[in-house]
C-alpha cells in the first residue's frame, strides 16, 4: 500500500468557470513557476448559463496549449432526468427543487463531485487544489484549514470587487457581471428577481422552460397537498404566475436601467 510520502505531488485548479475562477486560472498560467498546474477540473452541468460553456471552452483551451490536462465532470443523471425521477414513498416526482428540498445539489452535483474523488484516487497521487476564494472571503477558506489546499487570489491579496469591475469588461461574460455578483445554476430556487431578468432577456427559451416546470411542479403539489403552492416562497401568493409576471413586467425594466447606467459610467458594478 502506498505511502502518502512517496506520492507522486499534483497541482489541480477546480474552475466553475464564473468570473472568480476563470481570474484565478488566468493567474496560474501567468505563474506557472509559483503555481505547478497538473490538470483543470470542472463539473459540467446542463443547466449552467451558456456563457459559462463559452468560459469552459475558453479555459481548455488555454490549458491546452500549456500541456495542462482539463476534464469535465457530468452527474450520473441529467437535471431533468431527476426532476422526473418518481420518489419511492410517495410515487411523486421530484420536480422544480425548492429553497427547502434542494435535490439539485445533494442528488445532482454531488454526484459529479464523487466522480471526482473517485477519478483522483484511480490516479494514485497526492493532490494539491487551487481554490478560487478572494482575499476578502476570510470565513470561506478559514473555516476549511485544508493542508491539500491553496487560494491564489488570497495570496496575492486580490478582493472579490477587484475581480467584478474586471469581469464587467469581458465580454465572454456576456453582461451577467453587469447586474450580478454571484453567478448561480439558471434554475436555482435561491434565485434573485434580477438574476431571472437577466435570465428572461439574455436567454429567453431557458427562462419559459423553467417557468413551465416550475407551474408543472406547483400543480402537481397543489393536487398532492390539498392547498396552494408555490416553488418559490412559503407564500403560496409568489408561484410561478406571480414570478413570471414581475419578471416580465417589472424586473426587466430594472435590469435594462442598471444596464444602461453602469454602461454609461464605464462600470462600477453591482454591489451587494
Amino acid at each position: 500500500m502506498k505511502n502518502e510520502l512517496t506520492l507522486k505531488p499534483t497541482y489541480w485548479a477546480s474552475v466553475s468557470g464564473g468570473k472568480d475562477s476563470l481570474y484565478m486560472l488566468n493567474l496560474i498560467l501567468h505563474n506557472l513557476d509559483k503555481y505547478p498546474l497538473t490538470g483543470v477540473a470542472h463539473f459540467e452541468l446542463e443547466i449552467d448559463y451558456p456563457f459559462i460553456k463559452d468560459v469552459i471552452d475558453y479555459m481548455e483551451h488555454e490549458c491546452v496549449k500549456h500541456g495542462i490536462k482539463f476534464i469535465r465532470i457530468k452527474p450520473d443523471k441529467t437535471w431533468e432526468e431527476l426532476y422526473n425521477t418518481v420518489y419511492s414513498k410517495t410515487g411523486n416526482i421530484y420536480g422544480f427543487p425548492t429553497r427547502k428540498v434542494r435535490w439539485c445539489n445533494g442528488k445532482y452535483k454531488l454526484s459529479a463531485k464523487k466522480k471526482l474523488e473517485q477519478y483522483m484516487k484511480s490516479l494514485g497521487n497526492s493532490v494539491t487544489w487551487y481554490i478560487g476564494y478572494c482575499a476578502d472571503e476570510i470565513s470561506r477558506y478559514n473555516d476549511r484549514k485544508s493542508t491539500n489546499e491553496r487560494y491564489p487570489l488570497v495570496e496575492n491579496n486580490i478582493v472579490e470587487n477587484d475581480i467584478l469591475q474586471w469581469a464587467q469588461t469581458q465580454k465572454i461574460f456576456n453582461n451577467y457581471y453587469l447586474t450580478n455578483k454571484r453567478c448561480g445554476c439558471m434554475y436555482c430556487p435561491m434565485s434573485s428577481y434580477l438574476n431571472l431578468a437577466y435570465l428572461y432577456k439574455y436567454y429567453p427559451n431557458n427562462f419559459e422552460y423553467m417557468i413551465d416546470k416550475m407551474k408543472e411542479t406547483e400543480k402537481l403539489r397543489e393536487k398532492e397537498l390539498g392547498r396552494p403552492f408555490s416553488v418559490k416562497a412559503s407564500n403560496p401568493k409568489y408561484n410561478a404566475y406571480y414570478v413570471e409576471n414581475i419578471v416580465k413586467t417589472k424586473w426587466i425594466n430594472k435590469l435594462n436601467n442598471m444596464e444602461r447606467n453602469i454602461s454609461q459610467k464605464g462600470g462600477g458594478g453591482y454591489n451587494a
